[in-house]
C-alpha cells in the first residue's frame, strides 16, 4: 500500500503514514503504537479478499478488541489507505479488454460500532472489483484443458512474534495435496503462525510422489538466496529426506540440522523465507516456474524480525530479505539497533527512494512518527541518540561521567583512584577508559 490513515483504532484517535515500495521499519519504545499500526496495515491487505474469495481465502477486518477505548462513548474505526500502483497491475481479461485499478482512489474499511457486528464494505468496492476480476482472469484453461497464467497475483503474509511455536486448529491435511488452486497461497496468509511443520510436511509429500519440482526449488533457491553466503550466511542448502520423513538444513560451516531441532532464530528465518517462497510459486509457478519468488509482489509484515536472532543475523536479515524478494513490500518493526543500522537507502528505476525507517513517539498524549536516516550507524550511537538510552551499565556509565568531572576539575588523584577500581571490574582494552588513562598521565 502507499498510505494508510487509521481513525479510532485501539490506541490511535487519528494516525496516517505513509509507506515506500521496500523496506519500512518501524522502531520505537514499548507502547507507541507499532503493534496497533501493524495489525491496521495487515488489515488493510486482506482487504484483497473481499473480492478475492473461495474456500481457500478468508476476508477478516476489524473486530471488537479494535475499537479505540475512551471510557465514554463509542466512536467508528475507519482504516482508509491508497493502493500502490506497482501492488495493483493492469489485469487482461479473456476478452482481451484491461482492468485496472486507480492509484488515487481512496479505499476505506468502516466499523460503526461493537453492536454492528458488519464491516461496511462501500468504501471497498473499487478493490473488491479487482479483486474479483483478479480472481477470474489470473488463470485461463486452454482448449487443450492446460491452464495458462496471463496475470500475476501478489503474494501476502504477516508474521507475528509467535509465529514458531503456536499451536493452532485449522486444516493441516490441505498442505498433503498435491495440486491446489493458485488460490492455496493465501492460505492463512492473514496470520502465518504454526505453519512451519505444515510446509515441511508440504516439502516431503511433494518429494515423495515426486511432484511438485517448481514448489520444490523455490523454497530451496529461496533459502539459498536468503540464508546463504550471499544472505545471512547461516544455511546454504537443505535436503529432503522424505524416507526418514525429515527435511535437512546444511550450515555453511558443513554441519546439518533437522528441522524440528533448530534453534528459535534459525528456525523462525526458515520459516519466513520458505512461507514467502511456497505462497509465490503456488500463486505464480505458471508463469515464472521456481524463480517466482524473484518476479511476485505483494506486502509482508513481521512484527520484531529481530526476534531470537544473534547481531551477525540482525545486521543481515533485512538486505537478504530484500534482495532474495525484491518486488515484495516488507512493513517491519524491531526493538534491535543492528537491524535499524542494516537498512541501506536505495532507490527504484524511476529515482524514488524504496527504504525507510520511522520511529514512533508517543508525548503529551499525541503518537506521532519521523523519518531516520541511520544507515551503517554503530548501536551504541542509536541507542543513546535515538533511543534515548545508555549504551552500558547505569552505574558504569555514571563512573565514568564521575571521573571525566574529576579530570575536568583538576582533582586527578581521586581520578586515577577511581579508575584504578573501575578498571577491576571491565574488560581490559575498553576505549573509554584508556581515553581517560591517557588523559590522567598527560594530567599528572
Amino acid at each position: 500500500m502507499h498510505d494508510i490513515t487509521i481513525k479510532n483504532f485501539r490506541c490511535y484517535e487519528e494516525k496516517s503514514i505513509e509507506f515506500r515500495r521496500g523496506v519500512n521499519l518501524l522502531i520505537g519504545d514499548n507502547s507507541v503504537g507499532k503493534t496497533s499500526l501493524l495489525h491496521a496495515c495487515n488489515l488493510a491487505v486482506n482487504a484483497f479478499f473481499s473480492g478475492y474469495s473461495d474456500e481457500n481465502t478468508v476476508w477478516r477486518s476489524a473486530d471488537d478488541n479494535d475499537f479505540r477505548e475512551t471510557g465514554i462513548t463509542e466512536s467508528p474505526i475507519e482504516i482508509i489507505f491508497h493502493p500502490n500502483e506497482q501492488d495493483y497491475p493492469i489485469i487482461q481479461t479473456q476478452s482481451g479488454s484491461n482492468y485496472s485499478l486507480d492509484p488515487n482512489v481512496e479505499l476505506k474499511i468502516e466499523k460503526k460500532s461493537k453492536k454492528n457486528s458488519r464491516n461496511l464494505t462501500t468504501g471497498l468496492k473499487p478493490l473488491r472489483d479487482y479483486a474479483t476480476v483478479c480472481n477470474h482472469f489470473s488463470h485461463v484453461l486452454q482448449e487443450d484443458k492446460s491452464v495458462l497464467q496471463v496475470n500475476i497475483l501478489p503474494v501476502y503474509a504477516c508474521f507475528t512474534t509467535e509465529d514458531i511455536h503456536s499451536v493452532r486448529k485449522f486444516d493441516k491435511n490441505k498442505f498433503n495435496k498435491y495440486n491446489h488452486k493458485p488460490s492455496f497461497g493465501y492460505f492463512e496468509c492473514y496470520d502465518c503462525r504454526g505453519l512451519f511443520e505444515c510446509w515441511i510436511k508440504r516439502l516431503l509429500v511433494l518429494k515423495e510422489a515426486q511432484r511438485g519440482d517448481e514448489e520444490i526449488n523455490s523454497v530451496r533457491n529461496a533459502i539459498i538466496d536468503a540464508l546463504g553466503s550471499n544472505g545471512c550466511n547461516i544455511i546454504n542448502d537443505m535436503d529432503i529426506r522424505h524416507n526418514e520423513g525429515k527435511v535437512y538444513f546444511k550450515f555453511v560451516d558443513g554441519r546439518e540440522s533437522e528441522s524440528a531441532l533448530l534453534s528459535d532464530g534459525y528456525r523462525r528465518l526458515v520459516n519466513i523465507v520458505m512461507d514467502i517462497a511456497f505462497r509465490c510459486a503456488l500463486l505464480n509457478k505458471a508463469m515464472f516456474g521456481d524463480q517466482c519468488y524473484k518476479h511476485t509482489h505483494g506486502t509482508v509484515i513481521i512484527d520484531e524480525i529481530d526476534e531470537h536472532l544473534h547481531p551477525a543475523l540482525q545486521v543481515r536479515v533485512l538486505k537478504a530479505l530484500q534482495d532474495t524478494f525484491p518486488k515484495i513490500q516488507f512493513i517491519v518493526s524491531t526493538h534491535a539497533p543492528l537491524v535499524m543500522s542494516s537498512v541501506e537507502p536505495r532507490k527504484d528505476e524511476k529515482g524514488n527512494d524504496i527504504n525507510v525507517v520511522y520511529k514512533l513517539e508517543y508525548s503529551d498524549g499525541k503518537y506521532s512518527h519521523k523519518e531516520l536516516n541511520i544507515y551503517g550507524m554503530d548501536a551504541s550511537t542509536i541507542i543513546e541518540t535515538y533511543m534515548g538510552q545508555p549504551s552500558r551499565d547505569l552505574k558504569v556509565n555514571t563512573d565514568i561521567k564521575t571521573i571525566l568531572e574529576l579530570i575536568d576539575k583538576g582533582d586527578i588523584q581521586t581520578a586515577r583512584k577511581l579508575l584504578k577500581e573501575l578498571e577491576q571490574n571491565i574488560a581490559g582494552g575498553d576505549p573509554e577508559l584508556t581515553r581517560m588513562e591517557a588523559l590522567i598521565s598527560f594530567m599528572e
